[in-house]
């Protein structure tokens, strides 16, 4: 009886232990770290990848970066498996760039087979370049770490700052097919020392980008959109137009509540929405000082709210000529006046809608000096 209960054991063993079908041997794998896509002249994408090769002996680490040509995507990604000895595995990815042109012309079909393949990397960070993206992604960094940690580690120190929205593969989705709702995507180029860095945020109409924004106003933008990172900065100017020397002052968010509603007047056709956004502040630098008079704070908490409500009307502005509705106005336009939406177009209606910024400020901290 004892033998026969070994027996059975051991059998059961052999079956839960049998192995793992569909095991990667890291020996025959090219680990992607980081891609570019592009759209070239003659219609056809390229895709460049780029993955670690680990030292050996006295050889130092080193990046390898291949290109391929082909009529969709995965075409180009098949043409890249004829350059390496090993297969090419993105479930690794960290970091997807996407060519300026590429992005003007479509984002969904250059990342639409990231969707279809069971092991693409949908925790990839994305970002739009200003040119080619191989550009970038094949640039040396003697001095930096790899370009995929080196980009990925910009955007998430951007996304701290509130410049950039923490975005990936999986999270732009639902918003690129979002009929209330464009997308705002980081935005890089090279300049003119040669050096990888961010210069705002690219404006989407669906699928399509179609204008850019500043860092500075992106941060405002966001504070909009009720997302705010750990270190929130402001920098304004403060003195008066006919003032002898300009004054700025620089502000660290502390509290940020924003309010949105939207009215439609079904007679008229139109739509009026109405940004409230209340900042709580700390002044971090401002040379002038004087900041222990309750007079010289609310005054200048009012032309703190009057500048940053003139930045955002010229924001609504960029977006409503690039038609990006990035506040989601059409999300309140779906829900609230539905028979509104379902008798109009959408993207020939927002770009005339009216928006109404309004920001107040709160200086609530100003250090230890008084």
């Amino acid at each position: 009886m004892k033998t026969v209960r070994q027996f059975s054991l051991c059998i059961l063993c052999l079956i839960l232990l049998s192995g793992c079908w569909d095991s990667r041997q890291l020996r025959d794998i090219t680990i992607a770290k980081s891609a570019g896509l592009d759209l070239m002249e003659d219609g056809l994408y390229q895709s460049t990848l780029t993955s670690p090769v680990p030292s050996k002996r006295e050889a130092p680490e080193r990046t390898e970066v291949v290109s391929g040509l082909g009529h969709t995507v995965r075409e180009a990604r098949m043409a890249l498996d004829n350059k390496v000895s090993e297969r090419i595995d993105i479930a690794r990815l960290r970091v997807i760039v996407i060519g300026r042109d590429l992005a003007e012309e479509s984002l969904y079909n250059p990342i639409d087979v990231m969707y279809r393949d069971p092991r693409g990397s949908l925790g990839a960070k994305i970002a739009i370049f200003n040119g080619m993206a191989q550009d970038i992604i094949s640039k040396d960094l003697p001095d930096k770490p790899r370009t995929s940690e080196f980009i990925a580690d910009l955007l998430e120190t951007a996304e701290e700052n509130s410049i950039v929205e923490n975005l990936n593969v999986q999270l732009i989705c639902p918003i690129m097919f979002d009929p209330g709702q464009d997308m705002v995507i980081p935005l890089m180029e090279l300049n003119e020392e040669d050096e990888s860095s961010l210069v705002g945020n690219a404006l989407f109409n669906g699928e399509k980008m179609t204008g850019t924004l500043s860092p500075e106003d992106s941060v405002l933008l966001n504070l909009m959109k009720n997302v705010r990172g750990r270190n929130t900065f402001l920098t304004e100017k403060v003195s008066e137009e006919n003032a002898e020397t300009e004054e700025f002052i620089t502000l660290l968010v502390r509290e940020a509540d924003r309010n949105l509603k939207v009215d439609v007047n079904h007679a008229a056709k139109s739509v009026t929405a109405e940004v409230n956004l209340t900042m709580k502040v700390k002044v971090i630098e401002y040379p002038k000082d004087e900041l222990h008079d309750p007079a010289n704070v609310a005054m200048l908490n009012e032309r703190l709210g009057r500048a940053f409500t003139a930045e955002a009307e010229q924001i609504f502005e960029t977006l409503q000529e690039a038609n990006c509705d990035a506040l989601g106005i059409g999300r309140r336009v779906i829900a609230f006046h539905n028979q509104f939406w379902r008798e109009n177009d959408w993207n020939e209606v927002y770009p005339d809608i009216t928006i109404k910024p309004n920001v107040t400020v709160e200086i609530i901290s100003h250090g230890i000096i008084n």
